[in-house]
């Protein structure tokens, strides 16, 4: 399965750049954005996450893309690629949380790593600290990475 899904996200560098280049007229911030993301380096377009999309593409504004991954559903999205990622994040206080309650806002994919834009280091630390403000000491001398282990955001022994 994981390798029909990767097929179908890295089908060559024309349908990803052909998609992006139809998209871009109208998104054009989340195009320029996107452009520097390592998927699209990689080949993967706009209808990797979100669909052909297109109904959307031809309406005047009035359909929605074919998919746009609500909170709880962007683990399955993201980790159907990434699979050891999501087993990791799935065992994670952050992935309990998105289950029992899915519209609530916890980190998933897309809160840390950003979503058409690359977020990296000091970035995601900003975003671990929009909830996570009262922080004890030790956690104000270090980056939150240096004592938590990624994806599953365990404390390191």
């Amino acid at each position: 399965m994981k390798a029909l899904i990767l097929a179908a996200a890295l089908a060559g560098a024309a349908p990803a750049q052909k998609i992006h280049e139809l998209c871009a007229p109208c998104h054009s911030e989340q195009a320029r954005d996107f452009a520097t993301h390592t998927h699209f380096s990689k080949n993967i377009g706009c209808d990797a996450c979100h669909g052909p999309s297109e109904a959307h593409r031809k309406a005047t504004g009035a359909a929605p893309p074919d998919r746009v991954a609500a909170p709880d559903e962007v683990p399955a999205l993201c980790g159907a690629c990434h699979v050891a990622q999501r087993k990791d994040y799935q065992a994670s206080r952050h992935a309990a949380l998105l289950a029992a309650r899915p519209r609530v806002r916890s980190a998933q994919c897309g809160a840390c790593h950003g979503v058409h834009a690359p977020r990296r280091g000091a970035a995601m630390e900003r975003q671990c600290l929009r909830c996570h403000e009262a922080l004890p000491a030790a956690c104000r001398k270090t980056g939150c990475a240096d004592c938590h282990n990624k994806h599953t955001l365990a404390a390191r022994r």
